[in-house]
């Protein structure tokens, strides 16, 4: 998201729909096209080309034993509330990692403050998406486990966890799918989700400016629509100085040549 301060001026209800319009069809261009991409490099990312045989690979990949080692760090640096997982990363986890991958929304809670009303509302990002292995749980589950929705399944507590990292570290163990997917203008990033402060995982945006709308205007949104969520808006005037990383790099070649 790019700084209120900075983010184009919404001065009634018909403009915030009309960027929300467009900024939901871009959005959804945007989502299909890094699942394509993913789809696309998913053999690179295959678990097994990174942790090897500890994941049930007929194939041994270089340096396994070290990319375990880095898991098993991390997965116990994860451990604890809310997950309160076995301590042990055991063969029953580690060869139930599929390969598939799974993204989803990027979400956080925003209090919009109103003249006479404060409310929370969920909101989404419509340039940024938080990438995983995908498991049983969704990570909408995951992020209302502290608060007691649904029925709590260990195990699938678990895997969703180890997924989560064994993401993280093929993926930044792999420089060539990392060098493609900056190359398609994707940035790369890892961070803990707000109320999962404990689970860093792999999110992956695309160079586009996005802003909330003021609050006023978002909370009559919320209130005529009756759900108190809302999409992120995508600043379109910014798309005119979207940077290209190859000309960039060309531009600094034929400097250095100079």
């Amino acid at each position: 998201m790019t700084g209120q301060e900075s983010a184009p001026t919404i001065l009634n209800l018909d403009e915030l729909l009309e960027y929300r319009e467009v900024t939901e069809r871009i959005s959804s261009f945007l989502y299909k096209r890094l699942k394509d991409h993913l789809a696309t490099l998913a053999p690179l990312l295959a678990p097994g080309k990174v942790l090897g045989k500890h994941v049930g690979s007929r194939e041994s990949a270089p340096r396994a034993d070290e990319a375990l080692a880095e898991l098993s760090q991390k997965y116990q640096q994860a451990r604890g509330s809310p997950f309160d997982v076995k301590a042990d990363l055991d063969e029953e986890i580690l060869t139930a990692i599929a390969p598939g991958i799974q993204v989803y929304p990027y979400e956080y809670s925003h209090e919009a403050a109103g003249a006479k009303t404060t409310k929370t509302i969920s909101m989404t990002s419509p340039i940024r998406w938080v990438v995983t292995y995908g498991s049983e749980y969704s990570l909408s589950q995951i992020r209302n486990l502290p608060l007691g929705v649904g029925e709590r399944r260990p195990q699938s507590v678990r895997q969703f966890v180890v997924n989560a990292l064994a993401f993280q570290v093929v993926l930044g163990r792999n420089a060539s799918a990392s060098q493609m997917l900056g190359d398609l203008r994707y940035g790369i990033s890892v961070a803990a989700l707000p109320g999962l402060d404990k689970l860093p995982m792999v999110n992956i945006s695309v160079q586009l400016p996005s802003f909330r709308p003021p609050d006023d205007l978002l909370l009559t949104a919320v209130r005529l629509s009756g759900v108190p969520s809302f999409i992120e808006l995508i600043d379109t005037k910014a798309v005119h100085g979207m940077e290209d990383p190859l000309r960039r790099q060309i531009e600094r070649l034929a400097e250095d040549a100079g």
